[in-house]
């Protein structure tokens, strides 16, 4: 291998190492209360394509429901009778689980790593209490993609 060709890979690997959240987070956050129906959120998740939406409760970050959480509730309704799709709340979807959240400055190489060892497929940019964006396995590799020009051209 010549030394252009491992400088280049190099800087590569650098370039992933010292990236963070904050460089591949999106900002605009969609947000739903912990009182909302679930059905409000699913309506939410399926117009905006989105993965998972924010739960607020009283003012702060809670929890991130997901569309994994509400086809698990549209499975459990079709055993359980007494279950209603469109009277369950977020909260109760949510049950106790903790917000999966990191800080802007997480390099992205641990948020990778909590993601894969966790099975999250998006997180909430949360710093001193305050939302500051969410970051999903789709915005890693678009981010991936835009820095790593091999990847777009298939060239290195």
């Amino acid at each position: 291998m010549d030394e252009q060709l491992k400088e280049k890979i190099f800087n590569r690997t650098r370039q992933m190492l010292d990236a963070n959240v904050s460089q591949v987070m999106t900002k605009t956050v969609m947000t739903c209360d912990h009182a909302d129906p679930a059905a409000a959120a699913a309506r939410m998740i399926l117009e905006n394509g989105f993965l998972g939406v924010l739960v607020m409760k009283d003012g702060r970050p809670s929890g991130m429901i997901t569309a994994f959480d509400l086809l698990r509730l549209g499975y459990e309704e079709v055993f359980d009778p007494d279950r209603d799709y469109l009277k369950t709340t977020v909260g109760a979807v949510l049950g106790d689980r903790p917000l999966p959240s990191v800080s802007s400055g997480t390099k992205l190489w641990e948020l990778l790593n909590m993601m894969i060892e966790q099975n999250l497929r998006t997180v909430a940019v949360v710093d001193d209490e305050t939302i500051k964006g969410v970051v999903s396995m789709v915005d890693l590799a678009k981010w991936y993609r835009n820095t790593h020009q091999e990847i777009r051209t298939g060239h290195l």
